[in-house]
């Protein structure tokens, strides 16, 4: 297993947000605000995908699959019935929720690259041979091989989001170096 700095525990809390009441004693104009700037935020929200990582696009993709096909307890029992202990299941859905969480596969906060606590071969098995994968082969298939190895990967370049050799990033180009982005940012502040 990898380094337990590049893991999420598997006793990290996840909680459900019930906002229906709140929501309630909106007024109509209020409510449609609140819709309105929720669904901004949430399309928002996926250009971060875009701007971390090459693979966390193909990560929330396949995981969003995996949990439109089936609900956490199905995937479960499809999960055990391919050899998954519990623990690695809960290790499989704490990665899911820090995908979600950090909209890809870097800590918001710190920029430090975390990977799934369980072995890839067993994710692969649960992946292949999902609802998802039943309902779309060929899509979920390139999906798991175009972000697999990048899930897992802690190749020491990767192990961080920066510019050049020093991390990864898809918010700047790939040859861009810091000299260039204080230059370009220099120049931003100037207008």
């Amino acid at each position: 297993m990898a380094d337990t700095q590049y893991i999420l525990p598997n006793d990290i809390g996840v909680s459900s947000l019930d906002c229906r009441e709140a929501f309630r004693l909106l007024s109509p104009t209020e409510r449609l605000y609140a819709h309105h700037l929720s669904r901004a935020a949430w399309y928002g929200g996926l250009a971060v995908l875009l701007q971390t990582s090459p693979e966390a696009p193909y990560i929330y993709a396949l995981l969003s699959r995996l949990f439109r096909a089936q609900d956490p307890d199905q995937l479960r029992q499809h999960a055990l019935a391919e050899g998954l202990t519990e623990e690695e299941y809960q290790a499989f859905l704490v990665y899911a929720a820090g995908v979600y969480s950090n909209m890809g596969n870097y800590k918001s906060f710190g920029d430090t690259k975390f990977v799934p606590n369980l072995p890839k071969d067993k994710l692969g098995r649960v992946i292949l041979g999902s609802k998802a994968a039943q309902q779309r082969p060929e899509e979920v298939r390139d999906l798991w091989q175009t972000c697999g190895d990048l899930m897992f990967s802690l190749e020491p370049r990767l192990r961080h989001l920066g510019l050049g050799k020093e991390g990864v990033t898809t918010y700047f180009s790939g040859d861009c170096t810091m000299e260039d982005a204080k230059l370009a940012q220099d120049f931003l502040d100037s207008q």
